[in-house]
């Protein structure tokens, strides 16, 4: 019995200590993995520190190069030469730079390079650090920016220098065109030299921060937790988190705040994901985490055993500093996924373990229970082959050879081969070349090199089953390393469905780019369809400014006639019937000019002709206008302006006068008697001059002051004795807008209106010599008329225009009259007769006006003579057309009676004497020389 009870004692010693012994092995083996697995985090730590440092150093080096490219190529290299030249001019004022040529070129060239190199804008320095341009408006003119990051001053003694991020000091657009509260910057700034290979200043390139860092930082992102950041000197994060919205919600960062320049790498004492900050945690007194305290002292380091980060949680990590850049770099990973595996194998050893006690103790106690644990084995071994049976997605183990070592059974349906059919081969039987013959090459290469193509990694590829037939497969590649010997496994997942979605995607971009094309060809089609309407209304508007002025010739130049004839003068009651007939028969002439202006101004077809012009002078001009009509009014004018000859506007003259005729005109008309109308100047801002027109007339209501410049809208006076059409205000603001000025207008009822202009103020001109065209000789005497004889041929197809310059000139005896009614005889009466002076209507039978002038300017005979245009084509076109051509002047229908004459007078006195004619001629007709031939013939449209 004692010695049964001994040899229990002895069988139960030597079983605990086989237990002790496997549980001592086992805790060595979990030590041993734990080591290594500590090696392989290290390593692949390591490794991503590494793979980042590397992006990191390859994009500063593209982005300084293309900055330096870009800002010595040498047609931007000359621009910024001329910029910088211009910024060190005296008195150059902000609005100047903004405007400078060479800027402009800057913007456009230097825009789509920024584009196109992935800069979001650009800034000029000067030497000093002042911003003499830039692709905005808004950070010129300053100097805020050679503050920031010290990279100014680096650049500026020659090196190319990319700044830390920064606040941005402007609104900066994000990717979807919004503007956020908080924005961030950075710059790549590169010195410019000029031929003298001088450093003159600064050219830097602004880039977004939390786009280039996100695009080569994400590398350094794996597993769950594992990412990769920079850091400053202060221990500030430079570059975005992982982790945004889980800051947000621990209440590191505010609603709409970015992690980048926001959050500093603080141990909070415990993990925050757990336990959020609260109203009593001062977060300015937490201490800086293990790895940033080694990085600000600009040291290298790693640590495998646990340490906090900024949020507390507890990771691995290993850090460097990199000197050239002035930063810290970072890679991390949370404790519990780096040690998942070794804590799933001690878990497994501890329960292995526990189960070996147990069973011992259940073996020595109930041997016959032995099998029931066997069985228990064989369950679990099933239930594990379940679990991979049950795997969509096939997974392979292959050994540093490329044979595989398992399967899982997925394999059978996505290759064809069964799971035995693959033991034992090469895994480059499942890739089609040119994989397949370069597979062994492949992870030698990365066993030798390290360099990996596939490894921890994600890759797309073909493969190849065993009928020969390919697929596109998405495939994921891991190492394990036992033993000094290297296992891969891979997971292969069939993306087939994907790349037939991409194909649709892209047929769908094809589809929509042909819409985009056919769309294009309707909108070109369509501006076809609109310039064509355009040019019909232009067409329409001639004709319509010659068939309305034809008939207003005869009318308005017959009753002038009538009104001043010595011959048959009228009675008094005849002549206040003919004014009036007069004055109707203008104030039409005046409806069809301005609402052809507006018309002309509408389609845009106005040409506008910038100049220096003083507006002492234009006023004086005015003022000899208007002063007699004001006297006819019983209003008293008065004209500040005048006498002060050193303001200039940059305006055309010509359009100016008219704004302000139609002004001044308008105070005059609709005032009171007895009133006044004050014209005066005032200097708005440094740029900008106002000219004012006040009266002292009834004054405009406010509900009414919004349609003073709407066509046709004559504020409810269209029923009392003024004349007017309510169009002159409408044309007047639109040819200030096209002048780039304004005009406003402020009003009090019963006191009376303020009409106001804006002008660019211009500098005054240094060539005061301001008329192009020698001056003419001013109307000769009665006594010089009758002293010669001269000639004068009118070249005129209708016969009512004929009579009326007949009639007109028979008050001038010392004309002789010419006439002919066609282009033809016109010329030859020219060559015959040698006139002083030819006026030629434009619109002629056979030839118009244009041919016959070409005609007269190549013969011997003629080619001296002045010739005037008369028509009834009054547009600004055809004006300019005429003069271009050679015509001396141009005289519109209606003919203004006094204007016709002083023409006339102009140039024919300036002709030299010569004999006296013969008699004067009666109008001759080209058929048989009888003047009152032409009589019946029909009126042409002149």
């Amino acid at each position: 019995m004692t010695a049964a009870v001994n040899r229990q004692a002895r069988i139960a010693v030597m079983a605990l200590m086989f237990i002790a012994l496997i549980i001592g092995l086992g805790w060595l083996g979990v030590e041993t993995v734990e080591n290594k697995l500590k090696e392989n985090l290290s390593q692949q730590l390591h490794a991503a520190l590494k793979s980042s440092k590397e992006a990191f150093r390859l994009w500063t080096h593209d982005t300084r190069i293309d900055a330096q490219i870009l800002t010595n190529e040498p047609s931007t290299r000359s621009h910024l030469l001329k910029l910088l030249e211009f910024s060190e001019s005296a008195n150059v004022s902000l609005k100047d730079l903004r405007s400078n040529p060479d800027l402009q070129w800057l913007r456009k060239y230097l825009g789509r390079a920024c584009a196109k190199y992935g800069f979001v804008g650009f800034v000029v320095f000067d030497a000093k650090g002042l911003q003499v341009g830039a692709l905005l408006d808004e950070p010129m003119g300053k100097s805020n920016l050679k503050k920031r990051s010290g990279f100014f001053h680096r650049s500026i003694l020659g090196e190319t220098v990319i700044s830390h991020p920064f606040p941005a000091e402007i609104s900066i657009p994000d990717l979807e065109g919004e503007s956020p509260l908080e924005q961030t910057t950075m710059l790549v700034s590169t010195p410019i030299f000029n031929n003298l290979s001088e450093i003159v200043g600064v050219l830097a390139f602004r880039i977004r921060p939390e786009t280039e860092f996100s695009r080569f930082m994400s590398a350094g992102r794996f597993g769950k937790t594992g990412e990769t950041y920079l850091i400053d000197q202060n221990g500030t994060l430079l570059s975005p988190s992982r982790f945004d919205e889980s800051l947000r919600e621990i209440g590191l960062l505010g609603r709409n705040q970015s992690s980048h320049l926001n959050i500093q790498i603080k141990d909070p004492g415990r993990d925050l994901t757990q336990a959020p900050i609260t109203s009593a945690d001062k977060t300015d007194q937490w201490p800086l985490n293990q790895m940033a305290k080694a990085l600000i002292s600009k040291n290298k380091g790693e640590n495998l055993e646990g340490y906090r980060d900024y949020r507390g949680t507890p990771v691995v990590g290993v850090w460097a500093w990199l000197e050239e850049h002035q930063l810290g770099m970072a890679t991390e990973m949370s404790v519990e996924e780096a040690f998942a595996p070794i804590n799933t194998l001690t878990n497994w050893f501890l329960g292995m373990a526990s189960l070996l006690l147990i069973a011992s103790i259940v073996a020595w106690i109930l041997v016959m229970r032995n099998e029931a644990t066997r069985q228990e084995g064989r369950t679990h071994a099933a239930r594990l082959d379940s679990i991979m049976n049950s795997l969509r997605d096939p997974i392979i183990a292959i050994d540093e050879n490329g044979t595989i070592l398992t399967v899982s059974p997925a394999v059978k349906k996505q290759f064809y081969y069964k799971p035995e059919e693959l033991i034992g081969k090469n895994v480059k039987i499942l890739v089609p070349e040119p994989h397949q013959s370069k597979h062994d090459e492949y992870i030698q290469n990365y066993l030798k090199t390290g360099h990996a193509k596939i490894i921890n990694m994600m890759r797309i590829l073909d493969g190849l089953r065993k009928d020969g037939s390919t697929f596109p497969m998405e495939l994921r590649v891991t190492e394990m390393v036992s033993k000094g010997k290297s296992y891969f496994t891979g997971i292969i997942r069939d993306i087939t469905e994907l790349k037939r979605s991409e194909e649709k995607l892209r047929e769908a971009n094809l589809f929509l780019e042909k819409r985009i094309e056919q769309r294009t060809k309707e909108l070109e089609k369509t501006t076809r369809e609109a310039e064509k309407s355009n040019a019909a209304k232009s067409e329409f508007l001639t004709r319509m400014s010659h068939e309305l002025r034809t008939p207003m010739n005869a009318i308005l130049g017959f009753s002038q006639l009538v009104y001043s004839s010595k011959t048959e003068p009228l009675s008094e009651n005849q002549k206040l019937r003919l004014d009036q007939i007069i004055k109707a028969g203008r104030h039409l002439l005046e409806l069809i000019n301005e609402v052809l202006d507006l018309a002309t101004i509408e389609s845009g077809r106005i040409s506008i002709s910038p100049e220096p012009v003083c507006l002492a002078d234009l006023m004086d001009e005015i003022y000899a206008v208007t002063q007699p009509i004001a006297e006819q009014y019983g209003i008293t004018l008065i004209n500040e302006v005048g006498g002060n000859g050193s303001i200039y506007v940059l305006a055309d003259k010509i359009r100016l006068k008219q704004v302000l005729l139609n002004l001044i005109s308008n105070g005059i008309k609709y005032n009171r008697s007895g009133g006044t109308v004050t014209i005066n100047t005032t200097e708005k801002d440094r740029q900008t001059q106002c000219v004012e027109v006040t009266d002292t007339g009834m004054g405009i209501p406010p509900e009414k002051l919004n349609k003073v410049f709407e066509p046709f809208d004559r504020l409810g006076v269209e029923n009392n004795e003024i004349e007017g059409t309510g169009i002159g205000m409408a044309i007047s603001r639109k040819l200030m807008k096209l002048m780039q000025g304004t005009l406003g207008v402020d009003s009090i009822v019963g006191q009376g209106s303020r009409f106001f202009i804006t002008l660019p103020k211009s500098a005054r001109p240094r060539n005061f010599a301001a008329l192009q065209e020698k001056p003419a000789r001013g109307p000769a005497s009665e006594q010089d008329r009758e002293r010669s004889q001269r000639t004068l041929l009118y070249i005129e197809d209708n016969p009512a225009n004929l009579k009326l310059v007949e009639e007109i000139l028979h008050e001038r005896p010392s004309i002789n009259l010419l006439s002919a009614h066609h282009p033809h005889l016109g010329m030859e009466l020219a060559r015959t007769h040698k006139p002083d002076l030819i006026l030629l209507d434009i619109n002629l039978p056979d030839l118009d006006g244009y041919k016959v002038l070409k005609h007269l300017q190549n013969y011997d005979e003629t080619h001296t003579i002045p010739v005037i245009a008369i028509s009834a084509n009054a547009m600004a076109k055809d004006i300019k057309r005429a003069l271009d051509c050679g015509f001396s002047a141009y005289l519109t229908k209606p003919i203004d009676l006094s204007q016709f004459l002083s023409v006339i007078d102009k140039y024919i006195e300036s002709r030299p004497e010569k004999t006296p004619p013969a008699p004067k001629a009666k109008p001759v007709s080209p058929a048989s020389g009888d003047p009152e031939a032409a009589a019946g013939q029909d009126q042409a449209n002149t």
